[in-house]
């Protein structure tokens, strides 16, 4: 009997008669339809959000949409430049330092060679990169500082004790130590455009 009873499934499933088709079904919510997007399309949802469709997903726009494209700009590349709209590592790294792809940092820099403007640009990057990693120093010493105030405790319980002199002292020399080199290190970069080494 059960197979008459698989047989008469079948085809009222073929008909779309049988009773899982024809079922009725209640709910709260209205029957969305369904609205296939285009790629780059963008549509606001029923509570005020903002979508936009990309290849095979779709994204909430929001406050930080435009910092992120604005993060993927190049915006001092020369008008008509196409190099950053597929940029590969060095057109990233460029964007980075001076907001344009790699074609056009050779190109400004070649005609900084040409106007003779090249060394004095060479020497203020080389300034701005020696502040940068001044910056940077200055933090590692002040982690220094504040390891050295730290109070060790040995395996026995017992509280380990640093000799040569207070913390106060050994951070006031750190500090005048790390001032008189950034002070030498920014002097001579600055007069003779060269590194301490």
């Amino acid at each position: 009997m059960s197979k008459l009873n698989n047989i008469k499934a079948v085809k009222e499933m073929i008909a779309g008669n049988h009773r899982t088709q024809t079922k009725n079904t209640v709910g709260f919510d209205e029957q969305t339809e369904y609205v296939k997007r285009e790629v780059g399309e963008s549509w606001n949802d029923d509570e005020g959000n903002v979508w936009e469709q990309k290849k095979g997903y779709k994204v909430k726009l929001g406050k930080l949409s435009e910092l992120r494209d604005t993060m993927k700009s190049f915006p001092n590349c020369k008008e008509g430049c196409k190099s950053h709209e597929n940029p590969k590592r060095n057109d990233l790294k460029m964007q980075a330092i001076h907001g344009m792809c790699f074609n056009c940092v050779i190109s400004m820099e070649h005609q900084l060679h040409i106007d003779g403007t090249y060394d004095e640009y060479e020497r203020k990057k080389k300034l701005e990169n020696a502040k940068a990693w001044l910056k940077q120093a200055e933090l590692e010493k002040d982690t220094i500082k504040l390891a050295m105030k730290a109070k060790f405790v040995n395996e026995d319980g017992s509280l380990e004790n640093w000799d040569g002199g207070s913390w106060e002292e050994m951070a006031e020399k750190i500090d005048n130590e790390f001032q008189m080199f950034r002070e030498n290190f920014i002097q001579k970069l600055e007069t003779t455009g060269e590194e301490i080494h």
